[in-house]
């Protein structure tokens, strides 16, 4: 479980609903309104198997919009490795659909569960050492009948949870992004195994977010650390001294126009991987800062499954993201990783994933006219 340092203070936010600004036309996008009646977050989603990029870039939701003002262009994960202590390495792909237990009300719609909730591999995930297989997962009273691809996307009265898997190989890789009806939004990712493949050997799995910001207009955001706006393309580290106990960091993005943004926060989880954990120089980075392109997806164009090292300096070189008072069309990727190591945990799933507090009163700006 992570830590909710910050929930104390988005409860005092206030909660009002939109009328509906969000059009799905794309290509196998489809229309997510929370709540259903008088919604508050709309947004568009589509499955791993109809994700963007080179092999897929797993759950992908675009014009995501809180109150009738759109937050982002684009939220994905384009980037997933597998290191191993040994030479291995792997660039996973993202688009191979992974069946997970879930009620039909449930299945690829808006739905409250009543007899279970959605559990994917590394949900079922108990043991150190051994896996569940394939979907039921060994769950008690479940059957391959309760088993489904897709997103499966809860009504939890104060908030709604996406959830998907996919594959590679034996990899299974759980995405979920929670949204709450104060503005704020959480994103999880579980690292897990279908079977006791490579077990034997200690290894790392990244995972990286692409969020592409778009916060009232696309051209205007500033990017922040620790409030202090940036002039130009960054990386940056969870702490200033790359790993646990080290000075912590936040991130900011906030529309030059209006002051409303978004406060980044890592969990507890994310902290325990630092980079480059295993002294091959693949992953340097916690944080990468930089401006939008268009179908720039990260720092290859290819994802070739042997392109081990995530080549950072192809995303952030210097180009300007405008700075304070100015803002650019910007976008922040976010690394979260786990290490399993052989004979101790290498079968017990690990999440992370950072937390992400509204900045400014949303709500305010919505009544007052500026939505776009």
């Amino acid at each position: 479980m992570k830590l909710r340092v910050w929930m104390g203070l988005l409860l005092a936010l206030g909660m009002s609903s939109a009328t509906a600004q969000v059009v799905c036309n794309g290509a196998n996008e489809n229309l997510l309104r929370w709540p259903a009646d008088n919604p508050v977050w709309e947004m568009c989603w589509l499955t791993p198997a109809n994700s963007s990029g080179p092999r897929g870039s797993g759950m992908e939701l675009r014009r995501v919009h809180y109150v009738g003002t759109q937050v982002l262009k684009t939220l994905h994960s384009p980037i997933l490795f597998a290191e191993y202590a040994s030479s291995t390495c792997y660039r996973d792909w993202k688009d191979s659909m992974a069946s997970f237990v879930a009620e039909p009300v449930v299945r690829n719609q808006l739905g409250e569960t009543s007899a279970f909730l959605p559990t994917t591999s590394c949900d079922r995930s108990q043991s150190n050492t051994q896996s569940y297989g394939n979907c039921p997962f060994q769950l008690p009273g479940r059957t391959s009948s309760d088993c489904f691809s897709g997103l499966s996307i809860e009504d939890r009265g104060d908030h709604v949870v996406l959830t998907t898997q996919y594959d590679a190989s034996w990899y299974a890789y759980t995405s979920r992004a929670i949204f709450y009806a104060n503005g704020a939004f959480d994103l999880q990712f579980g690292f897990g195994n279908f079977s006791n493949t490579s077990n034997g050997t200690t290894h790392w799995h990244h995972n990286y977010w692409r969020l592409d910001f778009d916060i009232g207009d696309a051209g205007s955001d500033i990017l922040s650390i620790n409030d202090v706006a940036q002039d130009t393309e960054f990386t940056s580290l969870r702490s200033q001294t790359g790993g646990p106990g080290g000075t912590e960091l936040t991130w900011e993005v906030r529309d030059a126009n209006s002051g409303l943004g978004y406060r980044m926060v890592p969990s507890r989880n994310d902290y325990q991987t630092p980079t480059n954990q295993s002294g091959r120089n693949f992953h340097m980075v916690d944080v990468i800062g930089t401006v939008y392109k268009a179908n720039e997806y990260g720092d290859r164009s290819n994802n070739n499954l042997g392109d081990c090292a995530m080549t950072h300096g192809n995303l952030a070189n210097g180009e300007s993201i405008g700075g304070a008072g100015v803002g650019a069309d910007v976008v922040l990727y976010y690394r979260a990783a786990v290490r399993d190591q052989a004979g101790i945990d290498a079968m017990l799933c690990k999440s992370a994933g950072p937390l992400f507090v509204p900045l400014g009163n949303f709500d305010q700006y919505f009544e007052n006219g500026f939505e776009d």
